[in-house]
């Protein structure tokens, strides 16, 4: 079984700021690791080879809930900290 990565932040860009930088994210996301992403409203639903899960805004936060696959488990760290790195460059 791989590893679980939750992560959440608040910010103040409210909901139509939320969801444009939620739309950039992924965007940046799908073209550097070749991941499948389908935004529906305020919630992305991404996918790729090792990766599936969700990446969700509201007025107030974000948050990310990926299942990585067995072969990623050994990077999960790393992957984790580009994340939050992103998510901090996005919703500051």
């Amino acid at each position: 079984m791989g590893k679980r990565i939750s992560l959440s932040r608040k910010h103040a860009l409210g909901v139509e700021g939320a969801t444009q930088k939620l739309s950039d994210l992924t965007s940046q996301f799908a073209a550097k690791y070749g991941l499948n992403v389908s935004i529906k409203g305020q919630t992305a639903s991404v996918s790729g080879r090792g990766v599936n899960g969700t990446v969700k805004v509201t007025g107030e936060a974000i948050a990310v809930e990926l299942e990585l696959g067995f072969l990623l488990g050994p990077v999960a760290g790393k992957i984790e900290e580009g994340i939050k790195r992103q998510i901090e460059t996005h919703f500051a």
